[in-house]
């Protein structure tokens, strides 16, 4: 009985200490590196428009509770919704995919993945986990944003949560970020005369050339990489690991198309120059379909970015509603959007980019049809007579 008594004591006291022996362990295990692993998951470009750019996501992963995911900045469906998407009224926010189905995804489609780690300390994980997993929970229910709220620069704001506003030192910045506008950091990654290029001028307006710190420059996921490779935390790491590793090798390369946008440009150019009033009409109705487009996106559109766009001046519907009183303003107006040709040439030869030779040439093609117009009706009154 003595004996039994003296068991049950020291159950007593040994239960507590092996508790405080499991919480010690579990502990010590939660703040091992490998407890909670981070990466930074770079996605190749692809032709579709909003992915010219590539694409930036998060993977974490947690081996002990066999958690694996890749978090990922995202926007309703755009294919579906560009009336939605013209009005700003598309929404966006992150989402958290099994690493496996995102990356099928994207071996779908044929495009590339690398990842790369972020050396941050086992509660920076753990607290950027949590910050994931609440914005997650939020839904999509934010304006999509793809100036202000683009993958990489959503990246960098969630990191900051997690871990505080300066808790990343930059290297000295180079000339690339310090004297370039976002327009021409994002242009400059794609291939010249592109597609994309041409219709980002339209969508992307004045706000896309102001002088913004350099961090928020950061739009493109290779440039984010780059930075981060030179970067550090407070402890003197680097933000992320200069080797890459390979998750989806590339399937679809995009040779480019022969039907580029400067090209077409320049044919549309040369017929303008055609002695036909079928052509000009023709090309009356484009240009006036164009500017319906810019009036709606500067004036009515709550897409961002849009308030101002140096591409009004050429593309507006005004010459589509004065029209009947062309013999009045043909003439000024074309040599208003000469100037405007003029100014925007010097500032490319500047290095200053505000639109692409595509729109100038688009828009001198304007000029002939205006000039060809006045002197039509020139003729005709002197017929008359």
């Amino acid at each position: 009985m003595k004996k039994h008594f003296i068991h049950i004591l020291c159950l007593f006291l040994l239960f507590p200490l092996g508790l405080l022996a499991q919480q010690e362990n579990d502990t010590i295990d939660r703040l091992a590196d490998d407890f909670v692993t981070v990466s930074l998951v770079v996605c190749d470009p692809d032709e579709v428009l909003y992915s010219t750019l590539g694409h930036a996501a998060l993977h974490l992963q947690c081996h002990t509770y066999d958690l694996d995911y890749v978090f990922t900045y995202e926007s309703e469906g755009v294919r579906n919704k560009i009336w939605t998407f013209l009005k700003g009224d598309l929404k966006m926010g992150m989402f958290a995919f099994p690493t496996a189905l995102f990356q099928e995804i994207y071996r779908e489609s044929g495009r590339g993945m690398q990842e790369y780690t972020i050396n941050l300390s086992p509660l920076q994980k753990q607290n950027l986990w949590r910050v994931m997993d609440k914005h997650v929970a939020e839904g999509a229910n934010i304006p999509y944003d793809y100036f202000h709220r683009g993958c990489a620069k959503v990246i960098i704001q969630v990191i900051h949560e997690a871990i505080g506003k300066n808790a990343i030192h930059y290297a000295p910045w180079s000339d690339k970020y310090t004297d370039h506008t976002m327009r021409e950091l994002a242009c400059s990654f794609v291939d010249n005369s592109s597609w994309y290029e041409f219709v980002s001028y339209f969508l992307i307006g004045s706000e896309a050339d102001k002088d913004y710190p350099c961090e928020e420059k950061l739009i493109v996921p290779t440039d984010l990489v780059e930075v981060w490779q030179k970067a550090t935390f407070d402890n003197g790491m680097p933000v992320l690991d200069s080797e890459s590793r390979v998750l989806l090798e590339a399937t679809n390369h995009n040779e480019g198309t022969w039907c580029t946008p400067f090209l077409m440009s320049i044919l549309l150019l040369l017929l303008a120059f055609v002695p036909w009033k079928g052509v000009d009409y023709f090309l009356l109705v484009l240009y006036t379909l164009i500017g319906a487009l810019m009036t709606y996106l500067i004036v009515f559109s709550d897409l961002p970015c849009t308030d101002w766009n140096w591409l009004i001046v050429p593309f507006n519907v005004l010459p589509a509603v004065f029209w009947y009183w062309r013999r009045y303003w043909a003439l000024p107006y074309a040599c208003i959007i000469l100037i405007w040709c003029l100014v925007m040439i010097g500032e490319l030869l500047w290095g200053h980019v505000l639109v692409d030779w595509s729109h100038i040439v688009l828009a001198l093609s304007f000029v002939v049809v205006l000039v060809k117009q006045f002197f039509y009706y020139r003729k005709q009154k002197k017929l008359n007579l």
